[in-house]
């Protein structure tokens, strides 16, 4: 899947304080950019089939998340827009 491997693409180059982040190289990262950002906290669900003619796929997408919830890229901050703000 090109756009698992660009959030993969994402994720590593994060993790690896890289300069650049790939996030124009699928739409699904490109819509994601914010969520993915350096101040943001994401949750990622992986889900997985039973069926045996499904095993391929589910071991990949196991091993991707895998891969995913080793990344820490620091804690996350607390945004609140101008009219939420407390007083």
């Amino acid at each position: 899947n090109k756009s698992l491997s660009a959030l993969g693409d994402v994720i590593a180059a994060a993790a690896n304080k890289n300069g650049h982040i790939p996030y124009r190289n699928s739409k699904l990262t490109h819509v994601l950019q914010d969520s993915l950002g350096q101040d943001s906290k994401t949750l990622m669900i992986v889900q997985t089939s039973p069926c045996t003619r499904d095993v391929a796929e589910s071991i990949c997408s196991l091993q991707f998340a895998s891969r995913a919830r080793a990344v820490e890229l620091g804690q996350a901050k607390k945004n609140l827009s101008q009219g939420a703000k407390k007083k």
